[in-house]
């Protein structure tokens, strides 16, 4: 089910007229609040509910073991069967086949035939999410910084909440379960929750389809029929048009968790005037870069054991953080780059310190850490290595041709370049007062904004990139 579609609009009516009936009665809500999330995933592949079924009871009972023993081994031998079921999942049904791929075309090279063939598995949509979470909900209990939950249908809801089920945030059991703990579900700040839904949907429908259907995939799908300008301002684009797809995703799964009474964190905060790899990671995708952080490289050992050690702990955990996108080369790659540049940069922290830096010379760190992002955001796009390859080949073609772009995707390159150093917070004030508002007044705001972005928007609905992944 898709956010921005009708039978979405008329999922979200009933939910919110159960959801204000159920107010005042929390076991009805929560029970309500689950069902719908399991229909909302259904909607997909209810074959899939099942997977979602395996990780809920496996970590609610592990969450349990390991909370009651005493034993550092059992303890650990309950993690161990925590981890082993969602990595099992993951590992079965997102890189199995490029596995068996990839070993029978080494097979080949080798002189070998091998019959084996890929199974063809489709991959269940948001499993690389609600495992995560599920992991670490087991792995903050096994460092004692969480107690478990002994209501299965409070772990099974902060499991599959519809809202950020299936693309994010990675949203931690502490933060979940604390605050289905209060049983207070009315509307924190309706204001708030219109603001992060549209502006959401503006960054999915008109920045990032608008210029996916109009520059991007014409582009990516043949290099080499496009103009050397052209290429860039594809490569401007895929980096725009993830960055309004993913945080649209992530505006509107938050503004609906607020509606439902949730206070989800921030995932995204401008990341394209970052100076530095490290500073891009701190707003690009802040829940998984945190749980990166704080579950493999501290796991790994940090920055605690010397410097060749942090090196080596940056490069693999963006190497896995890469993996963890998808099964391919060009995902390792991505990772890879991201682990190098992260690396170079603490070695040149290490050496020189943190020296503070004049505007011109931020500004110049800001544009070389944007084209870094750029050349990694190739490989992400591209379908394959050699399709990446061609890319940067068509980047040395013709640039004395006039690019055949239109007035419109020239715009929108330049509007979603200026939304990353644009002011945060100018319209906080109107949608605080919206919020007060008469009804039938929001919902002629909410309406005729919705009627706007359909016209810019093009035709159908696409469905959101990280639904891949």
């Amino acid at each position: 089910m898709l956010f921005p579609t009708i039978t979405f609009a008329v999922f979200l009516t009933l939910v919110l007229a159960a959801h204000t009936v159920l107010l005042k009665r929390p076991r009805a809500w929560k029970t309500t609040m689950l069902v719908a999330s399991y229909v909302f995933y259904a909607w997909w592949d209810w074959r899939f509910l099942t997977l979602i079924w395996i990780s809920t009871l496996v970590d609610y009972g592990t969450g349990i073991a390991i909370d009651a023993s005493s034993d550092p081994r059992r303890r650990k031998a309950f993690l161990i069967v925590s981890l082993a079921t969602n990595l099992g999942m993951l590992g079965v049904f997102k890189y199995a086949d490029f596995f068996v791929t990839e070993f029978v075309n080494l097979m080949a090279d080798l002189g070998m035939t091998v019959s084996a063939r890929p199974l063809g598995i489709i991959l269940p949509v948001g499993i690389s999410f609600y495992t995560f979470q599920t992991m670490s909900y087991s792995l903050d209990i096994h460092r004692g910084t969480l107690r478990p939950t002994r209501d299965l249908r409070d772990f099974a809801l902060f499991v599959a909440f519809f809202p950020q089920l299936v693309a994010g945030p990675i949203v931690r059991a502490r933060d979940f379960l604390e605050q289905l703990a209060t049983n207070e579900r009315a509307p924190l700040d309706t204001g708030r929750s219109m603001q992060l839904i549209l502006g959401g949907l503006f960054k999915k429908v008109v920045l990032a389809d608008v210029l996916a259907t109009r520059l991007v995939d014409g582009v990516f799908a043949d290099p080499g029929g496009a103009t050397g300008l052209e290429t860039l301002l594809a490569v401007y684009g895929y980096a725009l048009q993830i960055y309004g797809d993913f945080s649209g995703y992530s505006d509107i799964a938050i503004g609906l968790a607020l509606l439902l009474g949730f206070r989800f964190p921030e995932n995204f905060n401008q990341p394209y005037r970052a100076a530095s790899l490290q500073e891009f990671w701190r707003r690009w995708h802040i829940s998984l870069s945190t749980w990166l952080r704080d579950y493999l490289y501290i796991g790994m050992g940090g920055s605690r054991q010397g410097k060749a050690r942090t090196y080596r702990n940056l490069l693999i955990t963006m190497v896995l953080g890469g993996l963890w996108h998808g099964a391919g080369w060009t995902f390792l790659i991505w990772g890879l780059l991201h682990g190098i540049g992260l690396v170079v940069g603490r070695i040149v922290r290490d050496r020189r310190g943190e020296a503070p830096i004049s505007r011109l010379g931020r500004f110049v760190r800001v544009v070389a850490t944007f084209h870094l992002v750029c050349i990694g955001w190739v490989f992400f796009r591209a379908v394959d290595l050699e399709r990446a390859l061609e890319v940067f080949g068509a980047l040395g073609g013709s640039w004395t041709s006039a690019p055949s772009l239109d007035g419109g995707v020239v715009a929108l390159l330049l509007l979603g370049l200026v939304l990353q150093f644009a002011p945060r917070g100018r319209t906080d004030g109107f949608w605080a007062s919206l919020g007060r508002a008469p009804v039938v007044v929001q919902a002629a705001v909410v309406l005729v904004t919705i009627l706007g972005i359909d016209l810019l928007g093009p035709d159908g609905v696409a469905p959101f990139i990280y639904f891949s992944f």
